[in-house]
């Protein structure tokens, strides 16, 4: 009985270790992945959004604003990344370009189909590329050498929560 009990407290300690060890590596994975669409972070393009009530941290504001609108849930902006020095700035004091041609969170590889040719992208949700400055300056020079738009966060967020 004492033999049975032993190979029990082994068992379980190995079990424990396994759902640690798990967890660990998953909330390590959260801290190096996007919330919504699980590519790599981008250290000046990072964002903080709550989606729904629910806080991520995300690859860019794009994909913050393509998940509130496929989930139909509100958006709130929490920081956004300076692209030019990678310091998090205040959403509402930030300058933003949309539609730069520059898309930072893009997927390396190819989709292909079943006869391994080469399928063209029709969609992708960081898709135009979308970043925070937190100047003005700086965001009309990425403007001119990237194209875009630069705007408030109250067009940007335009046509999201029902604006």
């Amino acid at each position: 009985m004492a033999k049975q009990s032993w190979v029990a407290a082994v068992v379980l300690l190995v079990l424990a270790g396994l759902v640690a060890g798990g967890y660990y590596v998953m909330a390590k994975r959260e801290a190096d992945y996007c919330g919504f669409c699980h590519r790599m972070l981008h250290p000046n393009t990072k964002v903080v959004a709550e989606v729904g009530g629910r806080r991520r941290t995300v690859c860019c504001v794009r994909c913050a604003i393509n998940e509130a609108l496929q989930e139909k849930k509100a958006l709130r902006l929490i920081s956004v990344t300076d692209f030019t020095t990678g310091k998090e700035i205040d959403p509402k004091q930030a300058f933003f370009v949309e539609g730069s041609h520059r898309v930072l969170c893009t997927h390396d590889g190819a989709m292909v189909d079943e006869s391994k040719h080469a399928q063209p992208m029709t969609y992708d949700r960081c898709f135009p590329g979308t970043y925070a400055f937190a100047r003005q300056e700086d965001a009309e020079a990425f403007e001119r050498e990237n194209g875009g738009t630069v705007l408030p966060l109250s067009r940007l967020l335009q046509g999201v929560n029902g604006q």
